[in-house]
Parts: C-alpha cells; sequence; structure tokens
C-alpha cells in the first residue's frame, strides 16, 4: 500500500461530524455554535465585580453607560465538532472495529460513495476508525485552519496511529439521538498526516501511541459570527440601533472600497460583529474594547469620561481597565495614553503602549519591543499587540528580536513575522514534500533548533553553524540510520519491510538533514523524534525547543528595582483578559521555556 494511502483513499471519505449539540438540534434554539453557554440567562456585566446593584432600564443616551451595561456577548464560546474515518498507512498497527453505531455510520457512507469492498478496507491492519474532533474558536473565518485531536476508540484494538493518514473528511455539527444520528451542517473539512501524542508530550505511554492531531489540518468552510444581544429589559428598537452607532462611530472597516461599520443590529435582541482587521488575532480584546465604548456622544461628557480613564490609566491598580477604556473612545484618548507612556510605573507605560498599537500609534513600537524583550509576562500581549500594528518600523523590530537568548522572544517575534509575510527574506522558508514548513534563520544567538506542534508542522533553525559533530553513527526508530560518509557528510538511510531501501547522502547542516529524512519518508513527527534523540546522544549540540511560544497566562511581577523602591505594594495582575475568579499562578520574569506539562527543566527523551 502506497504511503498513507493517498491514491487509494483519499477520495473515499466522508465524514460524519458529531458535535455535542443534542440540545440545540432537539429544541431548535440556537445552536452553541452560536451562542455562549448560559448567557441567556446571565444579564449581569461579566466586567463587574460581581456586587453592583441592577440599574432600572433606560434608554437615556446622556448617562455615563457603556456598550457592556447593555449586553452580552454572543459566539465567544468554544465550539466542538466531531467526525469518523478511516486512517490509512498504518504499519500493522490498525484493526477490525467492532460493530457500532460509528462503524454502521462509516460503512452506510463507504456504501453511498461506492467503495468497492468496504468491509474489506475496515478489516485491514493498515487502517483504522477513528474519532476526529475539532475546536471552533471565536471568530474564525472562512478559510481559517484549525487544529483536529484524532483518536482510536476505546473498544478498538488499534495499537498505534503512527505513520497514519487521513483523507478529506466533513466535520459536520451532529447528535445521536434515539440511536441515530442527526446531521447539521458541514462546519470544516479535514485531512492530513497525523503527529502522534507521544510525540507532542514526550511521553510513549500506549495510550499517547493511539492519540494524535493533525496540526492546522482542518480548513473553516463558513464563517464564526460573533454578536451582542442585548440583557433583559434593554430591549428594544432604539437601543439596538444606538448601540450599533455608538460601535460603529468607533469601529468601521473597507469592504470593496466601501467603508462599513463592524456592527449590524439584526432585531431589537441582537447585533451582529465583524472582526476588525486589527483585531482579528485578539479576539476577547476586540470584545471587552467594544463592550466599553460609551453610548454618550455628547462633547462635555466624552470630555469628562476621558478625564476618568485618565484617572484610573495612571494607577497600577486601575491601569489596564483605564487603558481599554481609553481604547475604546478612539482617538480622542491618544493624549491620555501618551501621559501613560511617560509614567514611572512599567505596568502603565505597558498598558498605554498596548492600547496604542491598537490604535496604529508609532509611538508603541519601543515599549513594548522592550517589553517583549525582557518581560515574559508582557511578552504575549507585546507581540500580539506589535502583530496588529501597520507601521512598517515594526518589522525591523521584531526582526531585532530574532538575536535574542529568549527562545520564546526570538521564536514569538518569528511568529509574527511569519503573520505579516511568508516572503520576508529574514524567515524565508520552503515547504517540504511532507508538507512540513522548514525555515532558516541567520541569528546572533546560540544556535536553536524550533519544532511548532500547534497550527502546523513546522521547523525553525535559527543560527549559521547548526550541524551535527564528530562521527556519526546514529540508529533510529523504523529502520532509519544516519552514519558520516565523509568530511561534513553523512548518508540518511531507510530500510524498508520488503527488502528494499531509501537513501539520501547529504551534509552534516541540519537543515539539510532534515531534508534527506524526508526523502527517505520521515513524517513530522518522526523528525521530531530523531531530532531529539541526535541532541540526546550528543551529535547535536543546538538547543532543541517545542512550543516556546509567549504564553497568554503568565502573571506580571514588577521589576526588582520597583519592588525595592515601593515594597510596600505587592500587587499583581492575571495576564490574561478572561472573566475566570482564578489567578493565573505567579512565575518569575526569566525565561521558561514549555513542553508537555509547563516544566522548564523537562526535556523529552524518545526511547
Amino acid at each position: 500500500m502506497p504511503r498513507h494511502g493517498r491514491s487509494h483513499t483519499a477520495y473515499l471519505f466522508i465524514t460524519l461530524g458529531l458535535i455535542i449539540a443534542g440540545h440545540a438540534l432537539t429544541s431548535g434554539c440556537t445552536a452553541p455554535w452560536t451562542s455562549d453557554s448560559g448567557s441567556s440567562m446571565s444579564y449581569l456585566n461579566p466586567w463587574s465585580d460581581g456586587d453592583e446593584k441592577e440599574e432600572e432600564p433606560s434608554h437615556d443616551w446622556d448617562k455615563p453607560r457603556t456598550v457592556g451595561d447593555l449586553t452580552v456577548p454572543g459566539g465567544m464560546n468554544n465550539a466542538k465538532i466531531k467526525g469518523v474515518t478511516l486512517v490509512t498507512g498504518l504499519h500493522g498497527t490498525g484493526s477490525d472495529p467492532p460493530p457500532s453505531a460509528a462503524r454502521d455510520l462509516l460503512l452506510n457512507e463507504m456504501r453511498i460513495l461506492q467503495v468497492d469492498q468496504p468491509q474489506q478496507w475496515l478489516a485491514s491492519p493498515h487502517t483504522a476508525l477513528v474519532m476526529l474532533e475539532a475546536v471552533i474558536p471565536p471568530g474564525a473565518r472562512e478559510g481559517d485552519t484549525i487544529d483536529v485531536t484524532v483518536f482510536a476508540p476505546p473498544e478498538t484494538d488499534t495499537t498505534s496511529l503512527e505513520n497514519g493518514y487521513s483523507p478529506s473528511t466533513r466535520l459536520t455539527e451532529m447528535a445521536f439521538l434515539g440511536g441515530r444520528a442527526r446531521k447539521g451542517n458541514d462546519i470544516a473539512m479535514a485531512s492530513g498526516p497525523i503527529v502522534l501524542d507521544s510525540v507532542i508530550e514526550g511521553n510513549n505511554s500506549k495510550a499517547n501511541m493511539r492519540r494524535g492531531r493533525i496540526l492546522g489540518g482542518a480548513v473553516m468552510m463558513e464563517e464564526r459570527p460573533l454578536g451582542l444581544g442585548l440583557i433583559e429589559g434593554e430591549v428594544s428598537i432604539a437601543a439596538s440601533a444606538a448601540i450599533g452607532a455608538a460601535i460603529n462611530g468607533r469601529f468601521h472597516m473597507y469592504r470593496e472600497g466601501t467603508k462599513q461599520g463592524v456592527a449590524t443590529p439584526m432585531t431589537d435582541k441582537f447585533i451582529t460583529l465583524d472582526v476588525h482587521p486589527r483585531y482579528k488575532e485578539s479576539i476577547s480584546r476586540y470584545m471587552r474594547v467594544i463592550r466599553f465604548i460609551p453610548l454618550s456622544r455628547s462633547t462635555e461628557f466624552r470630555r469628562r469620561y476621558i478625564a476618568e480613564c485618565e484617572a484610573e490609566l495612571l494607577v497600577e491598580s486601575t491601569a489596564q481597565a483605564g487603558a481599554l477604556k481609553l481604547e475604546a473612545i478612539g482617538k480622542e484618548a491618544v493624549p491620555s495614553l501618551m501621559k501613560g507612556l511617560n509614567s514611572e510605573n512599567e505596568l502603565v507605560r505597558f498598558c498605554s503602549a498596548e492600547s496604542l498599537a491598537y490604535m496604529n500609534d508609532s509611538a508603541c513600537i519601543e515599549p513594548l519591543t522592550e517589553a517583549a524583550r525582557t518581560n515574559n509576562g508582557f511578552r504575549f500581549r507585546a507581540l500580539q499587540a506589535l502583530g496588529s500594528f501597520d507601521d512598517l518600523d515594526v518589522i525591523d523590530s521584531l526582526e531585532g528580536l530574532l538575536h535574542e537568548e529568549s527562545a520564546e522572544a526570538r521564536y514569538g517575534a518569528f511568529d509574527q513575522l511569519k503573520k505579516r509575510s511568508n516572503q520576508l527574506p529574514s524567515i524565508a522558508g520552503e515547504l517540504l514534500d511532507n508538507h512540513v514548513h522548514l525555515h532558516h534563520v541567520r541569528s546572533a544567538s546560540s544556535p536553536m533548533v524550533h519544532f511548532r506542534l500547534q497550527d502546523r508542522p513546522e521547523i525553525v533553525v535559527f543560527g549559521t553553524e547548526v550541524r551535527l559533530n564528530g562521527d556519526v553513527a546514529f540508529v533510529g526508530q523504523n529502520g532509519l540510520t544516519i552514519r558520516s560518509s565523509g568530511h561534513r557528510k553523512v548518508k540518511v538511510t531507510r530500510f524498508q519491510a520488503d527488502g528494499g531501501e531509501l537513501e539520501k547522502e547529504c551534509s552534516s547542516d541540519l537543515k539539510e538533514i532534515i531534508k534527506a529524512l524526508t526523502e527517505v519518508e520521515c513524517g513530522y513527527g518522526e523528525i521530531v523524534r530523531n531530532v531529539f534523540a541526535l541532541r540526546n546522544e550528543g551529535y547535536l549540540t543546538a538547543r532543541v525547543e517545542v512550543n516556546a511560544m509567549p504564553r497568554p497566562d503568565r502573571s506580571y511581577v514588577r521589576s526588582e528595582e520597583l519592588i525595592a523602591k515601593e515594597s510596600d505594594e505587592q500587587e499583581n495582575f492575571t495576564d490574561n483578559f478572561s472573566q475566570s475568579s482564578e489567578t493565573a499562578k505567579t512565575e518569575e520574569s526569566s525565561e521558561v521555556t514549555t513542553y508537555a506539562d509547563g516544566d522548564d527543566t523537562l526535556i523529552p527523551t524518545f526511547d
């Protein structure tokens, strides 16, 4: 059978998506795909402290009320979709699935598609029935790609999904009711090679051999809508129209050359929201800023309101809320944010620079770049804000971070540059035959290899001399060997089960070895595993990092200078904008590189 079974089975399938949405399908109400769990019953402002008294309904738009006082967000939950398909390309580790509803559905679809001998396909040890699952994030757009989780059901005898490939599979809203499947709309199409959880988590347990991911394997077929629902007691056409006007007075975008607002009042109860391009990577911030937009347009009110927000900004304990409120006002608030940028307090400076970035003011570039370089409590938000900024000067700042020792700062900057353009000379790469993105980045810092195990299969080699050292005699899994064959040359060989072999000679440069591994039919997971093994055996001295991406759950700790100067104030803030009341664990400002459970001392090994 050809590798991954592309030539025989890519046309077969199907899927039978399975979204856990039974209540929506039976009652006819709005599906959780477009609504938030419980939001229809919650009328308190979710950004409040929870102890506010309910105000009497009012449509006096001169009162200091905001969009968030009258609405609750919709579409901010993560929607889960599922599917079932037949993975191919396994090396005898698959199984014939026992009778089940999933097997029956799969067989039925195969018969509809007129697949020859479907029972034989299921019975092959080189195939396995698997479940697919994807989580649709808020604000997802048509054409976006998302990760797909793949797992063999517990009742099957499949032992490993290594080398598995999922053919094109529909992920569809569905629920099982009365032993039958009820289908909804197709949401995404999924396909691609599987990277085992044993690679992702660095743990070769049996369970992790039966689970994996297709990185960026699902392509969205439709938009994931966002919106605002008016709370009970505020529902009216006038209120809906006034809220829409207030939002559109702050946010607009161009469609086919026409300037249009982002909000569209659909009914007296609901307003749809388009995502402004500047916030496409910061949906939660976008929603929070929108809900801080004041409804009054009077000049006197706005003058007083800006003064109040400025006062909040300049105090550490309220700086975040003050900056967001000023960001919600728009350009009128820039002078106040510039005052915050000159504050002696580092949190006030950071929050001011962050809001200025989303308002496209170049004064943000230097302080945000410095924050990304020196403080991992700020790094995620700093890089995200820089990524939202249009000025070309930000490219120079991000390219400067490519030379930092911090793996997070280095790779985080690379990631933002790649989102801007895959063709920038500083990060230019290539797409290998196994769909892996390979980049070589010149960096003045110590050599580093970075593997991405989220969103896309990607390898970035940082440095100029990243190669295997010494007399190489490496024996890997599945018949793979790498041996020295001359000065700075190696021979990559893979022995096949039928007695044949694949061979490629190349230089000892790691980038060339990765290409050679691809040519002898190594998948992405195998490449990750073998590079770690080469490092562990001492043939590779460069740092090897996995998913060293800035994290949004970090907590900020003020610098030692400020702690010494103001020891009586020991407040921390949680470095995300969730509505959770839990406080994120405080971490030091030193570099932390995560793998699996987040332990920066954990180095994965593959036996």
